[in-house]
């Protein structure tokens, strides 16, 4: 095992793909915000990883009780009842994992690395003249060192990244909401404005991350094909940070809605305050947004920082644009900003919906597709 070879990511213009989705470069560090304390993720998975150093001393030193191997083992098993909840590990293969790292932690592979210890302890005794003319006990046997040095390797790898994985979720909260405390310090919230405040937190320590480049298509619908960087993770640390920087790159970054105090992630420079999705307070018995909420109160954002609304303007001018130089007829342009208008009603009147697939709707291809649906239906 070269490294956890589940945890990579493709990134491409400001966007990461993993598996067969998408997102906005920058949503796993948002999300790692904002999932900490839900469910108590964070402690559920740092209190299976407190014990896994005692066993890597241990290996190190050239020694392993087995009852502490299957515990070790067990304890990273338990993890995965609260790793499926920290994005991304609930988009990767955790079943095969889970899987491995139960094949992994047996009392046979337990005694055989124990049996590894003993052959090896007998071949670095050897005297001066067995040394001299290279006569190995017969403990030795050159197979079974190959494969038990192999699991030995393998075991040591694993509990080094379940054992990091508990730092590395502390290091990378503290650190993320750091910056999100800070973004107001910057005078516009753009890379060149909020790259020094990230550089003051998090430095410039390099992350071992692997590359290669691979194809990918360039969207859902398309059959076109385009490359994109591929990484492959030794940490979470290095991948959810490397998420954020991608994030920062494309003018992507965290901040904390003022109203219910969760985090989400911002896609454009707009001075917005407060999330979209539900206050925690109700309006005569019924669920308001923190943005509806904002207004009730009198603490109403300016329209342009309405990812809502800026999202419907840009679409809404591409469309005009695209009719004045005749790469789109009239009545395509027409049916396109009804049906934008439509999404945007849509968008501010339901949460979840501007949360998810709104953005994917309003995309210029979506867009045309369905108002040319609907004109070939009429």
């Amino acid at each position: 095992m070269d490294k956890i070879s589940f945890f990579s990511a493709d990134y491409r213009d400001g966007r990461v793909h993993i598996g067969d989705k998408s997102y906005p470069a920058g949503t796993f560090a948002a999300h790692l915000l904002t999932q900490y304390y839900i469910n108590d993720t964070a402690t559920r998975i740092i209190v299976f990883t407190s014990d896994t150093w005692l066993i890597e001393g241990t290996l190190e030193k050239g020694y392993l009780f087995v009852p502490n191997f299957l515990r070790a083992g067990a304890d990273i098993l338990n993890i995965f009842n609260a790793l499926p909840w920290l994005k991304p590990f609930d988009m990767l293969d955790v079943d095969a994992e889970r899987n491995r790292i139960a094949a992994l932690f047996t009392e046979e592979n337990g005694n055989r690395i124990v049996e590894y210890f003993q052959r090896r302890s007998k071949v670095m005794a050897m005297d001066k003249g067995q040394t001299m003319f290279n006569i190995l006990p017969k403990e030795f046997d050159e197979d079974f060192f190959k494969e038990a040095a192999a699991l030995l390797s393998e075991v040591k790898k694993t509990l080094a990244f379940y054992d990091g994985l508990r730092d590395d979720l502390m290091k990378s909260f503290e650190q993320l909401k750091t910056f999100a405390s800070r973004v107001d310090e910057a005078d516009r919230f753009d890379e060149e404005h909020l790259l020094p405040i990230a550089l003051e937190i998090f430095g410039s320590v390099p992350f071992p991350v692997t590359t290669e480049y691979v194809p990918i298509l360039k969207s859902t619908r398309s059959k076109t094909e385009t490359l994109a960087r591929r990484l492959y993770f030794d940490s979470y640390y290095s991948f959810v940070i490397t998420d954020f920087f991608e994030g920062l790159h494309h003018g992507h970054y965290p901040r904390q809605c003022v109203i219910c105090k969760k985090y989400f992630l911002m896609t454009s420079a707009a001075r917005q305050k407060y999330c979209t999705g539900y206050a925690p307070f109700k309006l005569k018995g019924k669920a308001i947004t923190c943005r509806k909420y904002a207004a009730r109160i009198n603490r109403k954002e300016l329209a342009d920082g309405n990812p809502v609304i800026r999202i419907y303007k840009n679409r809404c001018s591409a469309i005009r644009v695209e009719r004045q130089r005749v790469k789109i007829d009239n009545a395509l342009a027409t049916a396109a900003l009804a049906l934008a208008k439509e999404y945007m009603q849509l968008a501010k009147n339901d949460p979840d919906y501007a949360n998810g697939q709104y953005e994917t709707d309003m995309s210029r291809e979506r867009l045309y597709a369905e108002a040319d649906r609907r004109l070939n239906d009429k």
